[in-house]
This record gives C-alpha cells, structure tokens and sequence, in this order.
C-alpha cells in the first residue's frame, strides 16, 4: 500500500536529486552527478523524517497508555489492532484471549475491518487465515 508517507519520501528524494544535481552542476558534469546521488539519499532521509517521529510518538502513546485504555482502543481502533495487541502482550496479557476479536474481524461485513484482521491475524494468528476466505474474494462477494 503506497501510503502518505511513502510520497514525502519520495518528493524529499526527488526534490534532493534536483537540488544537488543543480548545485554541482556549477561545478561540472562529474559533480552534477555525485550532487544528485547525493542529494537523493539527503532527500530520502529528510523525506522519511515525518514517518519516523509519527512512529516514535505511536510508540511513546502506546507505552505510556493503560491497559484498560489499549483494550477500550482495541475495540475502536481496528487499523491498529496488530500494534494494540502485541502492547498488551508485552505487559503480560495472554494472547488466546485475543482470538475471537480477530476472528470477528475477519467475519466482519465490513471490507476495511476484514482487511485489518487478516493483517492482525498474519501477525498472531495465523491459523485464522487457513479457515477464513481472503480478502479479494471477500470484496467480490461484496461487489456482487
């Protein structure tokens, strides 16, 4: 899935590549090059910043959270779901107690909410999927 943060990467990369290579060019050819390659990888790191600090700051929410708030998030929450459980688990909770859950998200008539538990059931519960149809037949029933 090409997400948001996937396109400022890649306009942090492009515009990297066009900043460097304009800036050595003044120096030659040889330059122009190393300066886009260069300024490629800068753009790619600059560009992949927003992802990083919304990661870290998930990561920080996450932790500093109660168990009874990421369970009452579990609930809401579906497109997080895999992040909630494995949060849980590191605070000692037992996974078992989570297989209905996904196995409910699977079921759902919901498209979105069947596609967060097949990813949330590839993470913890693989065996789900064996006995759940995929998604791309379940969006063609829907269609149908």
């Amino acid at each position: 899935m090409f997400t948001f943060f996937d396109l400022l990467k890649l306009l942090g990369a492009a515009a990297g590549a066009v900043i460097g290579g304009s800036y050595g060019s003044s120096f030659g050819w040889p330059a122009a090059i190393v300066g886009t390659l260069a300024g490629l990888i800068v753009g790619m790191l600059v560009g992949n910043l927003p992802w990083t600090a919304s990661r870290a700051w998930m990561h920080y929410d996450l932790k500093r959270s109660s168990v009874a708030k990421l369970r009452d998030r579990l609930q809401r929450e579906h497109s997080i779901s895999h992040l909630l459980i494995g949060e849980l688990l590191s605070r000692g909770e037992p996974l078992e107690q989570f297989r209905d859950y996904v196995a409910e998200l699977l079921r759902s008539h919901d498209a979105l909410e069947r596609r967060c538990g097949e990813g949330t059931a590839r993470m913890w519960f693989p065996e789900l999927l064996a006995g759940s149809s995929s998604s791309s037949s379940a969006a063609k029933a829907d269609r149908q």
